[in-house]
Order: structure tokens, then C-alpha cells, then sequence
């Protein structure tokens, strides 16, 4: 089981606290995010994981060098240029090739989503793509429908799909090697415009309700600062 956790990102919503540290490796409860994920990630079976790296990317080395690589294979893909979440896995595709189940996880979330069950459900239904959504308040969201199908973006500025509701995407997903066939071949893009591109084009990308599990997104100091309040260890 391979992983691609994105780590490159430069926290601007965090300000100071940035600055001198990457997203990453700032600690809730004794540990740094980075670990807190690749716990879980190893919890559900991971033994190979690529890390995007850009916003002090030699904090970020340096860290899981010391780590001893967390006991698994580590592919470090550093970028000069940020590529936003797609670009970035498309930056590593030949990691994933022939792959079909990798996670892919954002290295800023917190939560107990059942990776386990996020991977099953994406074999059961040889998907393309399945990504972990839920009820929450957020501007920007995935429109799903009837049969769990991703339909529609918020980003796309256009009307919701007939019979869709909206929904929040969680920063963690399943993906099949599939998925990079859906990609522009270069530049920066959001992982979302591949799904729906495969979507449209397959109809093999489901949403997975995960509403009720624990799941907090460390973008602001406000959320650090509940965050840490909240996990002592």
C-alpha cells in the first residue's frame, strides 16, 4: 500500500507561526502533524509514502531523515514551484504506477476517519477515485448525488447539478493509478480537477460520507489553538 501526503503548502492562514517552521511539522499534543499522519497511514496498511515539500523543505527532510524514515519507504519530491495538490501528485505518478488504491492525505488534517473503510469501499466499486466528504459548514465544497457520484465543484462558479446536495471534502481520499490519464500533463492545478474529470468521463468517482468522525483542519491559529486545547497526547 503506497500513500501521498502533501506537505508542501506555506501556511500563510497560520502568519508568524509559519514563518520560521513548515505547516507540517507544527505539534498538537507532543507530536507534529506530519507523524500524526503517517501513524495512520501505517494503521491502514502503508508501507510507501511520497511527501511533497516546499515551504522549508529542508526542515522537512532533515525532520524524517531523523525520523529514520518512519520505517517505511520515503520518496521526498521537492518543489521549487508550488504545484497545488494535483501537480503535485502528478509530479510523483511514476511512484503510483500500476497502483490501484494509494491514500492521499493532507498533511494539515487531524481526524479518526477508518482509512481502512475509505480504501475498502474504493475496491468494492473499482473506483477511480473515492473521497472522504462530510456535512460541515465551508465555502467551497463537492456536489454530490443520489448514488454517492461527485457531480460538481463549488469552483466551477456554476449551478448546482439537478438532485445534487453539497458536501465538504476532507483532504483525504483514495485514487487509482487511473486517475493520472484525467491530469494535464504540467502546471499547477487543485487534485479535484482530475476527479471530476474522471468522473464526467467514467463515472467511477464516489464520495464516502464520513460525517461524525473527528476531523479538524489546522489552516488558522484559531484552529491550532482548539486543536491543541483539545489533544493533550
Amino acid at each position: 500500500m503506497k500513500a501521498m501526503i502533501f506537505a508542501a503548502g506555506v501556511g500563510s492562514r497560520l502568519k508568524e507561526l509559519t514563518h520560521m517552521t513548515p505547516k507540517c511539522l507544527m505539534e498538537v499534543g507532543g507530536k507534529t502533524m506530519l507523524e500524526r499522519v503517517v501513524d495512520q497511514l501505517k494503521e491502514a496498511g502503508v508501507t510507501s509514502v511520497a511527501i511533497n515539500t516546499h515551504h522549508h523543505a529542508d526542515q522537512v527532510a532533515d525532520f524524517v531523515a531523523a525520523r529514520n524514515f518512519f520505517g517505511l519507504e520515503i520518496l521526498l519530491s521537492h518543489e521549487p514551484t508550488l504545484l497545488d495538490t494535483g501537480g503535485g501528485l502528478r509530479k510523483v505518478a511514476s511512484f503510483f504506477s500500476g497502483e490501484k488504491a494509494f491514500l492521499v492525505h493532507n498533511a494539515d488534517i487531524f481526524s479518526d476517519i477508518d482509512l481502512n473503510h475509505l480504501i475498502d469501499e474504493h475496491r468494492r466499486r473499482d473506483a477511480i477515485g473515492t473521497l472522504a466528504v462530510m456535512e460541515r459548514p465551508s465555502k467551497r465544497g463537492l456536489y454530490v448525488d443520489t448514488e454517492d457520484h461527485i457531480v460538481g465543484w463549488t469552483q466551477e462558479e456554476a449551478a448546482a447539478p439537478k438532485g445534487s446536495r453539497l458536501l465538504s471534502f476532507c483532504g483525504i481520499s483514495v485514487a487509482s493509478h487511473d486517475l493520472f490519464s484525467h491530469m494535464p500533463h504540467e502546471g499547477a492545478f487543485s487534485i479535484i480537477s482530475p476527479y471530476l474529470s474522471a468522473a464526467r468521463a467514467t463515472g467511477r468517482v464516489f464520495s464516502e460520507n464520513v460525517t461524525g468522525a473527528a476531523w479538524t483542519d489546522i489552516g488558522t491559529p484559531e484552529q491550532l489553538a482548539d486543536l491543541r486545547a483539545r489533544v493533550k497526547d
